[in-house]
């Protein structure tokens, strides 16, 4: 019964897996971003919502009930620490000899770009892309161990805070809705049927409304 849905609907995409191509962006002086850069291999990315419930009651019964979420807090799992990125962070410096560890003065806002693939009953695999916006981390934990006669290659996480940055209108100021809320953006993720794809990753691009031609019925 399974095999005979997916056969029915070739062209969705049932799954995602995978993670790989890692890189990003920090802001530079002139208010753009900087070309991206690899950020290494990676094991894995987990993404939470960071998020809080509100309940308000009056006559003894509960009269609003609000959930408000903040953003989204993660993990990337890298098979290396990327030493440019902890410079760029704040978190290393070069020495004349060596490289150190810094107590940090600064904790920039940056964007991270990132692949997953999808897979639908066909067994046709697609790769989505990706963009973390408003993201700040800290430093990753090191663990070293040789428990085995063969290699214990460590893994390293790096804790994520993605804060999002606000949604931009056509023509380059902050959207705000017919209530006047502006619109947050933690994270876009575009497939190759959408707009765009191709050159999607090859620099930031903040998250700017379309106009009703560039936005696909539903």
């Amino acid at each position: 019964m399974t095999q005979a849905k997916a056969a029915a609907t070739p062209a969705k995409n049932l799954i995602r897996f995978n993670i790989q191509n890692m890189k990003y962006a920090f802001p530079t002086a002139d208010g753009e971003f900087s070309a991206f850069e690899s950020l290494g291999t990676a094991k894995k990315l987990a993404l939470e919502v960071d998020a809080s419930d509100k309940q308000i009651y009056g006559d003894g019964e509960c009269i609003i009930y609000y959930n408000n979420e903040k953003g989204k807090t993660g993990t990337a799992t890298l098979n290396m620490i990327c030493d440019a990125y902890e410079i760029a962070c704040g978190r290393k410096m070069k020495l004349a000899v060596g490289l150190a560890d810094i107590k940090p003065t600064k904790n920039v806002s940056h964007v991270i770009y990132y692949e997953i693939c999808e897979m639908n009953g066909d067994n046709e695999i697609t790769v989505a892309k990706g963009m973390l916006f408003g993201v700040k981390s800290t430093r990753p934990s090191e663990s070293y161990d040789q428990t085995t006669d063969d290699i214990n290659e460590s893994s390293f996480d790096l804790p994520l805070i993605i804060k999002g940055t606000p949604l931009l209108d056509t023509d380059g100021s902050e959207y705000k809705d017919a209530k006047g809320n502006k619109i947050t953006v933690w994270n876009v993720l575009v497939t190759p049927d959408m707009a765009g794809y191709e050159t999607f990753g090859d620099k930031v691009e903040l998250p700017k409304k379309g106009t009703d031609a560039e936005i696909p019925a539903e």
